[in-house]
């Protein structure tokens, strides 16, 4: 038993440094821009013009100590069905247009016509002055 709370204790102080690092800093890097890339995938049979999973707000952060990124998506869950996980993607780039980082970011039991934050990750992100997210596998 005691070995248990020590290994609990870790895990939670470990979480608690994650947290800490990334969620720190209030530096914001205001020279790059965003664009949304709303690819989905459909899952109802709907004639809707609205995509079944959309991107409707987004803001990023910079924490310069990491050189990571965290890109907060909200989005909007347009069908009539729970969407048990969807994947964000983002791709970085540089001013020319090169590819400098990629990331991450996923949710599960996305409740129909809901909407949910999203928080995508790149770590390792030197010169960024773009980037993209996209919407990438939705499963119901």
């Amino acid at each position: 038993m005691k070995r248990k709370v020590q290994h609990l204790f870790s895990a939670l102080a470990l979480a608690g440094f994650i947290f800490i690092a990334f969620g720190s800093g209030d530096d914001e890097k205001s020279n790059y821009k965003n664009n949304y890339k709303s690819s989905s995938t459909e899952i109802s049979d709907t004639e809707s013009s609205k995509p079944d999973v959309e991107i409707i707000k987004q803001s990023a952060k910079f924490e310069p100590t990491l050189n990571s990124y965290t890109i907060h998506c909200r989005l909007r869950n347009n069908t009539n069905e729970l969407i048990t996980y969807l994947d964000l993607k983002a791709t970085f780039y540089d001013k020319e247009g090169n590819i400098v980082g990629t990331g991450m970011g996923n949710a599960a039991n996305f409740a129909a016509g809901a909407e949910k934050t999203v928080d995508v990750m790149g770590l390792d992100i030197q010169n960024c002055e773009n980037y993209e997210v996209e919407i990438g596998t939705v499963l119901n």
